[in-house]
Protein backbone atom coordinates (compact mmCIF):
# COMPACT_ATOMS: atom_id res chain seq x y z
CA UNK A 1 0.00 0.00 0.00
CA UNK A 2 2.86 2.39 0.81
CA UNK A 3 4.40 1.85 -2.59
CA UNK A 4 1.07 2.68 -4.28
CA UNK A 5 0.73 5.92 -2.32
CA UNK A 6 4.33 6.85 -3.11
CA UNK A 7 3.74 6.22 -6.80
CA UNK A 8 0.61 8.36 -6.68
CA UNK A 9 2.55 11.13 -4.96
CA UNK A 10 5.14 11.04 -7.72
CA UNK A 11 2.40 11.22 -10.37
CA UNK A 12 0.76 14.36 -8.96
CA UNK A 13 0.28 17.14 -11.54
CA UNK A 14 2.22 19.46 -9.25
CA UNK A 15 5.45 17.63 -9.95
CA UNK A 16 7.96 19.14 -12.35
CA UNK A 17 8.20 17.64 -15.81
CA UNK A 18 11.37 16.56 -17.52
CA UNK A 19 13.13 18.87 -19.99
CA UNK A 20 11.70 18.75 -23.50
CA UNK A 21 13.64 18.85 -26.78
CA UNK A 22 15.84 21.84 -27.59
CA UNK A 23 14.94 25.10 -29.36
CA UNK A 24 16.97 27.67 -31.30
CA UNK A 25 16.87 31.42 -30.71
CA UNK A 26 18.55 34.69 -31.67
CA UNK A 27 17.99 38.36 -30.83
CA UNK A 28 18.62 41.68 -32.57
CA UNK A 29 17.76 45.36 -32.40
CA UNK A 30 17.70 48.24 -34.88
CA UNK A 31 20.15 51.14 -34.56
CA UNK A 32 19.63 54.75 -35.68
CA UNK A 33 20.91 53.94 -39.20
CA UNK A 34 18.50 51.06 -39.69
CA UNK A 35 21.13 48.36 -39.24
CA UNK A 36 20.28 45.20 -37.29
CA UNK A 37 23.00 44.05 -34.87
CA UNK A 38 22.28 40.37 -34.28
CA UNK A 39 23.51 37.84 -31.74
CA UNK A 40 24.90 34.46 -32.59
CA UNK A 41 22.61 31.42 -32.72
CA UNK A 42 21.73 29.94 -29.31
CA UNK A 43 20.64 26.38 -28.67
CA UNK A 44 18.44 26.34 -25.56
CA UNK A 45 16.67 23.87 -23.36
CA UNK A 46 13.11 23.28 -24.54
CA UNK A 47 11.58 25.23 -21.66
CA UNK A 48 14.26 27.91 -21.25
CA UNK A 49 12.07 30.61 -22.86
CA UNK A 50 8.85 29.70 -21.05
CA UNK A 51 6.93 32.74 -19.78
CA UNK A 52 4.29 33.15 -17.05
CA UNK A 53 1.58 31.67 -19.32
CA UNK A 54 3.63 28.64 -20.27
CA UNK A 55 4.28 29.85 -23.84
CA UNK A 56 7.47 29.59 -25.97
CA UNK A 57 8.29 26.04 -24.87
CA UNK A 58 9.33 23.38 -27.38
CA UNK A 59 5.82 21.85 -27.40
CA UNK A 60 4.01 25.19 -27.82
CA UNK A 61 6.40 26.30 -30.57
CA UNK A 62 5.95 23.00 -32.38
CA UNK A 63 2.16 23.49 -32.40
CA UNK A 64 2.60 27.05 -33.73
CA UNK A 65 4.98 25.91 -36.46
CA UNK A 66 2.61 23.19 -37.65
CA UNK A 67 0.00 25.88 -38.31
CA UNK A 68 2.00 28.92 -39.40
CA UNK A 69 5.63 28.08 -40.28
CA UNK A 70 5.07 27.33 -43.97
CA UNK A 71 7.98 29.42 -45.31
CA UNK A 72 11.47 27.86 -44.96
CA UNK A 73 12.69 30.93 -43.00
CA UNK A 74 9.64 31.18 -40.69
CA UNK A 75 10.51 31.74 -37.04
CA UNK A 76 8.23 32.69 -34.14
CA UNK A 77 8.66 36.20 -32.64
CA UNK A 78 8.71 36.15 -28.83
CA UNK A 79 6.39 38.64 -27.12
CA UNK A 80 6.35 37.45 -23.49
CA UNK A 81 9.25 36.62 -21.21
CA UNK A 82 10.71 36.56 -17.73
CA UNK A 83 13.36 39.20 -17.05
CA UNK A 84 16.00 36.59 -16.19
CA UNK A 85 15.71 34.45 -19.33
CA UNK A 86 17.52 35.07 -22.61
CA UNK A 87 14.89 37.45 -24.00
CA UNK A 88 14.64 39.50 -20.81
CA UNK A 89 18.42 39.81 -20.51
CA UNK A 90 18.76 40.90 -24.13
CA UNK A 91 16.03 43.53 -23.69
CA UNK A 92 18.06 45.05 -20.83
CA UNK A 93 21.23 44.86 -22.94
CA UNK A 94 19.53 46.62 -25.87
CA UNK A 95 18.13 49.34 -23.60
CA UNK A 96 21.61 49.94 -22.22
CA UNK A 97 22.73 50.56 -25.82
CA UNK A 98 19.96 53.08 -26.41
CA UNK A 99 17.38 50.85 -28.06
CA UNK A 100 14.10 49.94 -26.36
CA UNK A 101 12.68 47.83 -29.21
CA UNK A 102 14.67 44.63 -29.15
CA UNK A 103 13.44 41.50 -30.92
CA UNK A 104 13.99 37.81 -30.28
CA UNK A 105 12.58 34.76 -32.01
CA UNK A 106 12.47 31.00 -31.46
CA UNK A 107 12.19 27.92 -33.66
CA UNK A 108 12.46 24.18 -33.21
CA UNK A 109 14.24 23.86 -36.58
CA UNK A 110 17.88 24.81 -37.04
CA UNK A 111 17.31 24.87 -40.81
CA UNK A 112 14.64 27.58 -40.34
CA UNK A 113 17.03 29.57 -38.14
CA UNK A 114 19.82 29.49 -40.74
CA UNK A 115 17.33 30.27 -43.53
CA UNK A 116 16.15 33.32 -41.56
CA UNK A 117 19.73 34.56 -41.31
CA UNK A 118 20.44 33.90 -44.99
CA UNK A 119 17.39 35.86 -46.14
CA UNK A 120 18.11 38.85 -43.87
CA UNK A 121 21.75 38.83 -44.92
CA UNK A 122 20.73 39.19 -48.59
CA UNK A 123 18.76 42.29 -47.57
CA UNK A 124 22.05 43.84 -46.39
CA UNK A 125 20.84 44.97 -42.96
CA UNK A 126 22.34 42.44 -40.53
CA UNK A 127 25.41 43.38 -38.48
CA UNK A 128 26.96 40.15 -37.21
CA UNK A 129 30.07 41.69 -35.63
CA UNK A 130 28.82 44.32 -33.21
CA UNK A 131 27.15 42.12 -30.55
CA UNK A 132 28.45 38.66 -31.47
CA UNK A 133 30.10 38.33 -28.05
CA UNK A 134 26.92 38.99 -26.07
CA UNK A 135 26.04 36.11 -23.78
CA UNK A 136 23.13 35.61 -21.33
CA UNK A 137 23.76 34.31 -17.82
CA UNK A 138 22.00 31.20 -16.47
CA UNK A 139 19.46 31.16 -19.30
CA UNK A 140 19.41 27.49 -20.25
CA UNK A 141 21.94 27.87 -23.09
CA UNK A 142 23.27 24.52 -24.35
CA UNK A 143 25.33 25.67 -27.35
CA UNK A 144 26.32 28.84 -29.23
CA UNK A 145 27.19 28.88 -32.93
CA UNK A 146 28.09 31.49 -35.48
CA UNK A 147 25.83 31.77 -38.50
CA UNK A 148 27.91 29.36 -40.54
CA UNK A 149 26.91 26.62 -38.12
CA UNK A 150 30.32 26.38 -36.39
CA UNK A 151 30.52 26.39 -32.58
CA UNK A 152 31.47 29.83 -31.29
CA UNK A 153 35.07 30.18 -30.20
CA UNK A 154 34.17 31.96 -26.96
CA UNK A 155 30.95 30.17 -26.11
CA UNK A 156 30.32 30.21 -22.38
CA UNK A 157 27.86 27.35 -22.30
CA UNK A 158 26.19 26.47 -19.02
CA UNK A 159 27.38 23.05 -17.91
CA UNK A 160 24.77 20.47 -17.07
CA UNK A 161 25.23 18.86 -13.63
CA UNK A 162 26.33 15.26 -13.97
CA UNK A 163 23.93 12.63 -12.66
CA UNK A 164 24.95 11.28 -9.28
CA UNK A 165 25.29 7.82 -10.81
CA UNK A 166 28.14 9.15 -13.01
CA UNK A 167 30.19 10.28 -10.01
CA UNK A 168 31.67 7.10 -8.58
CA UNK A 169 34.36 8.95 -6.62
CA UNK A 170 31.85 11.13 -4.82
CA UNK A 171 29.67 8.14 -4.06
CA UNK A 172 32.64 6.19 -2.76
CA UNK A 173 33.71 9.06 -0.57
CA UNK A 174 30.22 9.24 0.88
CA UNK A 175 30.20 5.50 1.47
CA UNK A 176 33.64 5.70 2.98
CA UNK A 177 32.52 8.35 5.41
CA UNK A 178 29.36 6.54 6.39
CA UNK A 179 31.05 5.06 9.46
CA UNK A 180 32.25 8.38 10.93
CA UNK A 181 30.34 10.71 13.20
CA UNK A 182 29.15 12.94 10.29
CA UNK A 183 27.42 10.09 8.40
CA UNK A 184 23.83 10.53 7.24
CA UNK A 185 21.16 9.66 9.77
CA UNK A 186 19.23 6.51 8.96
CA UNK A 187 15.52 6.83 9.73
CA UNK A 188 13.97 4.49 12.24
CA UNK A 189 10.74 2.65 11.48
CA UNK A 190 8.81 5.18 13.54
CA UNK A 191 10.38 8.10 11.64
CA UNK A 192 9.69 6.39 8.30
CA UNK A 193 6.07 5.81 9.32
CA UNK A 194 5.75 9.45 10.36
CA UNK A 195 7.20 10.66 7.06
CA UNK A 196 4.91 8.33 5.12
CA UNK A 197 1.90 9.61 7.08
CA UNK A 198 2.91 13.23 6.42
CA UNK A 199 3.38 12.59 2.69
CA UNK A 200 0.05 10.78 2.53
CA UNK A 201 -1.69 13.64 4.33
CA UNK A 202 -0.18 16.17 1.92
CA UNK A 203 -1.22 14.03 -1.03
CA UNK A 204 -4.79 13.75 0.25
CA UNK A 205 -4.87 17.48 0.96
CA UNK A 206 -3.91 18.27 -2.63
CA UNK A 207 -6.48 15.81 -3.94
CA UNK A 208 -9.14 17.47 -1.77
CA UNK A 209 -8.14 20.90 -3.08
CA UNK A 210 -8.39 19.68 -6.65
CA UNK A 211 -11.78 18.08 -5.97
CA UNK A 212 -13.00 21.33 -4.40
CA UNK A 213 -11.97 23.24 -7.51
CA UNK A 214 -13.87 20.73 -9.67
CA UNK A 215 -16.94 20.96 -7.43
CA UNK A 216 -16.83 24.78 -7.41
CA UNK A 217 -16.60 24.82 -11.19
CA UNK A 218 -19.57 22.43 -11.53
CA UNK A 219 -21.63 24.52 -9.10
CA UNK A 220 -20.81 27.65 -11.07
CA UNK A 221 -21.86 25.91 -14.30
CA UNK A 222 -25.11 24.74 -12.70
CA UNK A 223 -25.83 28.25 -11.41
CA UNK A 224 -25.28 29.73 -14.86
CA UNK A 225 -27.57 27.10 -16.41
CA UNK A 226 -30.23 27.76 -13.74
CA UNK A 227 -30.15 31.51 -14.33
CA UNK A 228 -30.37 30.99 -18.08
CA UNK A 229 -33.41 28.75 -17.62
CA UNK A 230 -35.05 31.29 -15.33
CA UNK A 231 -34.42 34.05 -17.85
CA UNK A 232 -35.83 31.89 -20.64
CA UNK A 233 -39.00 31.08 -18.66
CA UNK A 234 -39.42 34.74 -17.67
CA UNK A 235 -39.08 35.79 -21.30
CA UNK A 236 -41.63 33.16 -22.38
CA UNK A 237 -44.08 34.34 -19.69
CA UNK A 238 -43.61 37.95 -20.71
CA UNK A 239 -44.20 37.05 -24.36
CA UNK A 240 -47.36 35.09 -23.47
CA UNK A 241 -48.67 37.97 -21.32
CA UNK A 242 -48.03 40.41 -24.13
CA UNK A 243 -49.82 38.15 -26.62
CA UNK A 244 -52.84 37.93 -24.29
CA UNK A 245 -52.86 41.70 -23.96
CA UNK A 246 -52.82 42.05 -27.74
CA UNK A 247 -55.69 39.58 -28.14
CA UNK A 248 -57.72 41.30 -25.39
CA UNK A 249 -57.16 44.67 -27.02
CA UNK A 250 -58.17 43.28 -30.41
CA UNK A 251 -61.36 41.86 -28.90
CA UNK A 252 -62.15 45.20 -27.27
CA UNK A 253 -61.69 46.94 -30.60
CA UNK A 254 -63.96 44.40 -32.32
CA UNK A 255 -66.65 44.88 -29.67
CA UNK A 256 -66.44 48.65 -30.01
CA UNK A 257 -66.69 48.38 -33.81
CA UNK A 258 -69.73 46.10 -33.48
CA UNK A 259 -71.46 48.52 -31.12
CA UNK A 260 -70.77 51.31 -33.54
CA UNK A 261 -72.14 49.30 -36.48
CA UNK A 262 -75.26 48.42 -34.44
CA UNK A 263 -75.97 52.05 -33.62
CA UNK A 264 -75.40 53.18 -37.18
CA UNK A 265 -77.76 50.47 -38.50
CA UNK A 266 -80.51 51.06 -35.88
CA UNK A 267 -83.72 52.07 -37.75
CA UNK A 268 -84.60 55.65 -36.96
CA UNK A 269 -87.90 56.33 -35.18
CA UNK A 270 -88.69 52.64 -34.59
CA UNK A 271 -89.35 52.04 -30.92
CA UNK A 272 -90.08 48.31 -31.19
CA UNK A 273 -86.83 47.38 -33.02
CA UNK A 274 -85.01 44.44 -31.37
CA UNK A 275 -81.38 43.41 -32.05
CA UNK A 276 -81.31 39.63 -32.43
CA UNK A 277 -79.94 36.77 -34.51
CA UNK A 278 -81.33 34.13 -36.84
CA UNK A 279 -79.76 30.80 -37.80
CA UNK A 280 -80.02 28.77 -40.96
CA UNK A 281 -78.08 26.05 -42.76
CA UNK A 282 -76.67 28.88 -44.87
CA UNK A 283 -76.77 32.67 -44.63
CA UNK A 284 -79.60 33.08 -47.22
CA UNK A 285 -81.82 30.69 -45.24
CA UNK A 286 -80.98 32.56 -42.04
CA UNK A 287 -82.04 35.87 -43.61
CA UNK A 288 -85.29 34.38 -44.86
CA UNK A 289 -86.13 33.05 -41.40
CA UNK A 290 -85.86 36.62 -40.09
CA UNK A 291 -88.87 37.79 -42.19
CA UNK A 292 -90.61 34.58 -43.27
CA UNK A 293 -90.18 32.30 -40.32
CA UNK A 294 -92.30 31.69 -37.25
CA UNK A 295 -93.40 34.82 -35.44
CA UNK A 296 -93.21 37.03 -38.55
CA UNK A 297 -95.81 38.78 -40.72
CA UNK A 298 -95.96 40.75 -43.92
CA UNK A 299 -95.06 43.87 -41.96
CA UNK A 300 -91.92 42.28 -40.34
CA UNK A 301 -88.65 43.88 -41.30
CA UNK A 302 -85.00 42.88 -40.70
CA UNK A 303 -81.85 45.01 -41.15
CA UNK A 304 -78.71 42.87 -41.12
CA UNK A 305 -75.59 44.05 -39.26
CA UNK A 306 -73.33 40.94 -39.16
CA UNK A 307 -73.24 37.45 -40.66
CA UNK A 308 -71.06 34.67 -39.26
CA UNK A 309 -70.60 31.36 -41.03
CA UNK A 310 -69.76 28.37 -38.83
CA UNK A 311 -69.27 24.66 -39.39
CA UNK A 312 -72.92 23.85 -38.68
CA UNK A 313 -74.55 26.77 -40.51
CA UNK A 314 -74.81 30.53 -40.57
CA UNK A 315 -76.00 33.12 -38.04
CA UNK A 316 -77.11 36.59 -39.12
CA UNK A 317 -77.66 39.37 -36.57
CA UNK A 318 -79.41 42.69 -36.95
CA UNK A 319 -82.41 44.84 -36.10
CA UNK A 320 -85.82 43.14 -36.30
CA UNK A 321 -89.16 45.06 -36.08
CA UNK A 322 -92.71 45.39 -37.38
CA UNK A 323 -93.64 48.44 -39.42
CA UNK A 324 -97.27 48.20 -38.24
CA UNK A 325 -96.11 49.11 -34.72
CA UNK A 326 -97.33 47.72 -31.41
CA UNK A 327 -94.97 44.78 -31.53
CA UNK A 328 -94.27 42.14 -34.10
CA UNK A 329 -97.42 40.47 -35.46
CA UNK A 330 -97.41 36.70 -35.64
CA UNK A 331 -98.03 35.18 -39.07
CA UNK A 332 -101.45 33.45 -39.14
Amino acid sequence: MRFKIAAALAALPFAATANAANVYSACYYQDDLGNLPVTQLFTLKGDALRDYYGEWTYEKNLVWEEQFAQAPDAVRPISGYYEDNLVGQFAKFAEAHGDSHSNCWVTTSKDHALAWFAKRSREGKLDTARIQDWRPAKAGVLAIEDWSGRPSANAAVEAEPEPESDKPDARKSQEAGSDNSSSRHKMTNAEADAKFAADKAEYEKKLAEQQKQVDDFKRAQDEVARKKQEQKLAAERAAADYQRQLEAHAQTVRNQQLEYQKEVARPAGVANAVYRGFWGPDCDAARQSATLGAGTSTTTRFKEVTARTETNGCTVQGWWWNVAGGGTATRQ
